[in-house]
C-alpha cells in the first residue's frame, strides 16, 4: 500500500483509484492493530482520511462514482514517527512507472480529459 500524496490531478486513473482502494483497504489493519512498521515513508496514516477526501472529490471531477465514505481509525496506540511520504520520490516513481502520470505531471495536469 503506498499514498502518492502528490495532487490527485495528475494521477492517472489507474493510480488515483488504486491509492483510493488501498487508504480503504489499509484502514482494516488500523482497526485490527496490526503493525504497519514496514509502511514507513510509504504511507502517512494521520494523513489518510483528508488523502481519501481530497482523492474522493477528484473521482467525483472526473465524472467517476465514489460511495464510499472514510472514517478515520483511532491511531492513538501506534509511534507515528517517521510516517511521512517523500512527494518528490513519488513523483520521480510514478514519471518512471507510469508514461499517462509523466504526461499529467508534465503538462501540469492542464486540459485534463475525463476518461473511461
Amino acid at each position: 500500500m503506498r499514498m502518492w500524496m502528490v495532487p490527485p490531478q495528475v494521477l492517472c486513473r489507474k493510480h488515483l483509484l488504486g491509492e483510493h482502494g488501498e487508504i480503504h483497504k489499509h484502514r482494516h489493519n488500523f482497526v485490527k492493530n496490526h503493525s504497519i512498521e514496514g509502511r514507513r515513508g510509504q504511507i502517512d496514516p494521520l494523513k489518510m482520511k483528508s488523502r481519501h477526501d481530497e482523492i474522493a472529490k477528484e473521482i467525483l471531477k472526473r465524472g467517476y462514482n465514489h460511495n464510499s465514505p472514510y472514517e478515520q481509525p483511532d491511531l492513538s496506540y501506534y509511534d507515528l514517527n517517521g510516517f511521512t511520504v517523500d512527494i518528490d520520490e513519488s513523483f520521480k516513481d510514478l514519471v518512471d512507472r507510469c508514461a499517462e502520470c509523466a504526461e499529467r505531471i508534465k503538462n501540469g495536469n492542464r486540459d485534463i480529459k475525463v476518461r473511461s
